[in-house]
């Protein structure tokens, strides 16, 4: 261990020269024949074909009313008795505004003189 370690750079390099020489199923394969420890890097396209990802729901589907249904990343941690959930992909621009700055202290006619000077 402790000569594998000081030469770890030397290692590198002939393992990543022999890994970029060949195709990413050869080297899993070869990988798995040997019996030794690998794991592809995923991109996109992966995640979304993969059927552990698919099984845990990680990226999931929700509809936008703007947008429609749109992919994007689920809850990562979803407790059995309290899972969350994704309840909107966003929210329409302008949504909240009256709520936020009525609980700032605006009142109903403050909000209203903004309106009128196009501030909301």
């Amino acid at each position: 261990g402790a000569g594998r370690a000081a030469h770890a750079d030397v290692l590198d390099t002939a393992v990543g020269t022999w890994i970029a020489a060949r195709t990413r199923t050869d080297v899993l394969a070869a990988f798995e024949k040997a019996e030794a420890a690998i794991a592809p890097v995923q991109d996109v396209r992966d995640v979304l074909t993969d059927p552990q990802y698919q099984a845990l729901d990680t990226v999931t589907t929700v509809d936008d009313p703007e947008l429609g249904p749109i992919r994007m990343q689920n809850v990562l941690f979803r407790l059995s008795a309290t899972p969350g959930a994704i309840r909107w992909a966003g929210r329409p621009h302008g949504a909240d505004t009256e709520t936020v700055l009525t609980e700032l202290g605006l009142t109903p006619a403050d909000l209203a003189a903004l309106r009128t000077e196009g501030a909301l």
